[in-house]
């Protein structure tokens, strides 16, 4: 019986989190006095003295992900069930922020079909007395869809987004001495850019580094010293302790490369690796030479 008991309490409980965790659109029908809106509709509401309030509850999604032109940010967080049987109590939201003169019509939106913030908040808002409440219910994603602008949007903002999330992120971008030294050893496809200082480099890098500072990496000419993107070559950026090499692979990722740090940077190769594969060096780079490409690039002279 206790057996029996435990599977039972431990199926319920698997069942309530992967209902809570599991995407539910939200219903076809707007909530009671409340009307639904088109993305149409949004700009008529907002002439006629209307506020439209973004409840998205990611400042970062407001402010570089883009949201509806004037639209306010007010946070929704949500942590009741996303269902027609959430308990409001379990949620926050700051409702004095709303406009004191209940006549003023309001419209919430968050980022989709999908988001159950902006359903509770217009059903709240109108039990609580607002009489001309809107529920977008596309939200952000709809109003993108229809092509309409958006404002406060920052081009690079998804893009950052996605190398900060899941399997790539910064923390799988650490390669440790001890690794960069197998790789080399093997031959593996790796490309080894140093950031640091000519001075620095001078006086020693890792074998095969090539010398390109921090402040030229993303110039059209240096850009041409990494590989093509379809060698499939992994970048390894090596800098003094690692975080100019951090703040370079960003960047880099974006460009679409497989990209690598070297943790601590030279000052954990030294430390760990000593001298080991570490040559001088002379600040004349035969891979600009072979190449060709300044003399392509800039001194290309037209055929007569």
């Amino acid at each position: 019986m206790k057996y029996f008991l435990t599977v039972t309490i431990a199926l319920l409980f698997l069942n309530t989190f992967a209902t809570a965790s599991e995407e539910v659109s939200t219903p076809d029908v707007s909530p009671f006095n409340t009307r639904l809106a088109a993305a149409e509709d949004i700009q008529v509401i907002q002439k006629s003295g209307g506020i439209v309030y973004d409840v998205r509850d990611n400042y970062s999604d407001y402010y570089f992900g883009g949201h509806i032109p004037g639209a306010q940010f007010l946070p929704f967080t949500e942590r009741s069930r996303p269902s027609i049987d959430y308990h409001i109590e379990d949620d926050s939201f700051d409702w004095s922020a709303l406009p004191k003169d209940k006549n003023t019509p309001i419209v919430f939106y968050c980022e989709g079909e999908n988001c159950w913030k902006s359903y509770k908040a217009s059903e709240v808002a109108a039990q609580i007395g607002y009489v001309s409440v809107y529920w977008f219910q596309d939200g952000q994603s709809g109003w993108i869809k229809k092509g309409f602008p958006i404002e406060g949007h920052s081009c690079m903002y998804e893009a950052t987004a996605k190398l900060f999330s899941s399997t790539n992120n910064p923390t799988t971008w650490l390669l440790e001495p001890e690794q960069l030294r197998v790789w080399i050893e093997k031959g593996e496809k790796i490309k080894i850019i140093d950031l640091r200082v000519a001075a620095n480099f001078q006086k020693g890098h890792i074998r095969g580094a090539v010398f390109i500072p921090m402040t030229q990496l993303f110039s059209r000419d240096k850009i041409q010293l990494m590989p093509k993107l379809t060698d499939g070559a992994t970048i390894v950026l090596v800098s003094e302790n690692g975080q100019f090499a951090m703040a370079g692979a960003m960047g880099v990722a974006n460009l679409g490369y497989k990209v690598r740090v070297l943790n601590g940077g030279m000052g954990a190769w030294n430390q760990k690796e000593g001298k080991t594969l570490i040559e001088p060096a002379i600040l004349q780079n035969k891979e600009q030479k072979k190449a060709g490409w300044v003399e392509k690039i800039f001194k290309s002279k037209p055929k007569k």
